[in-house]
């Protein structure tokens, strides 16, 4: 396995210790990927938690400094707290006005996979595609190639949606389900639909709440008629 975190290290050395933080940098960019498509109400400590990439491929990662790019290949783990992605490979790229473009990739037998915590609550939310895409300058995280999104309440899975091309738009919150035809590909590598044309939403009734008692009107003092 080759580790990268973010976990701070000694300055040895100027240029060496630019390169390392130029390099934790370009891994972290990984973590948009993960990040921006959990619900809106992800787990707040996540973001305060050392980030760190693991990877075990026979290619060796690449850091491009200059690009500011980074393709880490085979086994790839992701982790940041609660988040934990997974992909056979993950590319990831920041343009100069500091715009993040990153690819998970699986495939039909492996697919990419993400889960993540909600803020405060027993709850988690974990999807898995061929590919998943994420482009902040679009503010859109795509789910691409069987895609699949799960609700859980600890360990029960309320919520499932699934489709061959899922968008979760990050500005508005909203989420699109495509089902027809091949999903869009973009960037590296070819997604098939297995969705048969269809995108399916299961929804868990959620427990009805006791209904409210409402006390009847008392008066301490009843009332009277005008004094003589």
């Amino acid at each position: 396995m080759r580790p990268i975190t973010t976990a701070p290290k000694p300055d040895v050395h100027r240029a060496a210790a630019r390169a390392r933080c130029q390099g934790a940098a370009l891994a972290s960019l990984a973590l948009a990927l993960l990040a921006a498509g959990a619900p809106a109400h992800a787990e707040k400590a996540d973001r305060t938690k050392p980030m760190s990439v693991t990877s075990g491929g026979d290619n060796p990662d690449v850091l491009d400094l200059k690009k500011h790019s980074a393709v880490f290949t085979g086994n790839v783990v992701i982790t940041q707290g609660t988040l934990e992605i997974h992909a056979d490979r993950v590319e990831v790229s920041e343009d100069p006005e500091g715009n993040q473009l990153g690819y998970a990739f699986g495939s039909a037998s492996k697919p990419a996979t993400f889960r993540q915590k909600r803020d405060g609550v027993d709850e988690w939310s974990e999807g898995n595609a061929q590919k998943i895409e994420y482009d902040s300058a679009a503010n859109r995280v795509r789910f691409i190639g069987a895609a699949q999104l799960r609700m859980l309440k600890g360990s029960t899975v309320t919520d499932t949606a699934t489709a061959a091309l899922i968008t979760y738009d990050t500005a508005s919150e909203t989420v699109k389900l495509n089902g027809g035809g091949t999903a869009p590909t973009s960037g590296t590598g070819t997604t098939q639909s297995t969705s048969n044309g269809r995108t399916t939403i299961t929804f868990t009734p959620r427990a009805a709440s006791a209904a409210k008692v409402v006390a009847p009107l008392e008066l301490s003092n009843p009332a009277s008629g005008p004094s003589k």
